[in-house]
């Protein structure tokens, strides 16, 4: 997958998770939380629907990683890859 691939797939599950979010202006090094105002439920259905969209495992303890769009990025592209 590449990351252009990544970053569609992440950007569409944002907008359904939080569909008054304007994904299309997404600053990458900005936390989600701040640009979108996103609490802490939708921040973990966010990463639900990643492992189910992605088939991943994201670990509890590396949600902080996955807290902004470039951090989801490297998060995932490893895994993307294998």
């Amino acid at each position: 997958m590449t990351v252009e691939q990544i970053r569609a797939t992440i950007l569409r599950v944002l907008s359904e998770v939080a569909p008054n979010a304007d994904v299309s202006d997404v600053n990458p090094n900005v936390s989600f939380h701040d640009q979108f105002e996103i609490d802490s439920i939708d921040f973990l259905r966010l990463m639900t629907s990643l492992e189910k969209e992605l088939q991943v495992t994201i670990l509890d303890f590396d949600y902080p990683k996955l807290s902004t769009l470039q951090g989801c990025e490297d998060y995932l592209r490893p895994q993307l890859a294998a």
